[in-house]
């Protein structure tokens, strides 16, 4: 099945602008009501520019293609999977995080990937403007797209802060994703398998 959307996250036309976003974060705190004297806000803005560039959008600077093209070649057919990898991204509405646990599977297609170099697409592809719902299609349709994957599926659980201080909110709630790309969307069994695998079924 084909999906339309195509690229990982909302596109990013220009590099980082270090000093402009330092510039627009002092400009933030001072239309909220802040005194840029204030002796806790004086490196405010630096800070929170570094995050965002080394953290929250450093997805950006990963080319996940190149990531899965150094796989060793081995004739394992049987279903890998990844659990509780530690994920987090920036929601486009209200830019404030999102982060939970992802669960990765992928059948090989005469190549192997380090459990490491999975993290590392996970990591590459969330930490950018994204929604948990895109990023959990993004991380299944990739293996099978750009790696050598027969079947790929990606599971995340994760904390919405958006909804989290939505009005009347308790603060627990959860939101659970999930995608399946190639042999694990069309088939059954497999899927099952791998929810079995993620403790879900």
């Amino acid at each position: 099945m084909s999906h339309e959307r195509q690229g990982a996250g909302i596109p990013r036309r220009r590099p980082f602008d270090q000093p402009r976003f330092r510039r627009a974060v002092d400009e933030l705190l001072v239309a909220a009501g802040f005194d840029l004297d204030e002796v806790h806000l004086k490196v405010t803005a630096s800070r929170v520019a570094d995050m965002w560039r080394d953290r929250l959008l450093a997805g950006y600077d990963t080319d996940p293609v190149a990531l899965l093209s150094e796989g060793f070649e081995d004739a394992s057919r049987d279903l890998v999977v990844v659990r509780d990898i530690a994920v987090y991204g920036l929601c486009p509405h209200h830019l404030v995080p999102w982060r939970g646990v992802a669960h990765v599977a992928y059948l090989p297609g005469g190549q192997l990937y380090g459990f490491g170099r999975l993290a590392r697409l996970v990591d590459s592809l969330c930490h950018r403007l994204t929604y948990q719902e895109w990023f959990t299609r993004d991380v299944a349709d990739a293996l099978v797209r750009d790696g050598s994957a027969r079947g790929a599926a990606c599971m995340v659980r994760a904390e919405q802060l958006c909804l989290i201080l939505g009005e009347d909110r308790r603060g627990e709630e959860r939101v659970v994703t999930s995608a399946f790309s190639g042999e694990l969307e069309e088939d059954a069994q497999l899927r099952a398998s791998f929810l079995q695998s993620v403790g879900v079924a």
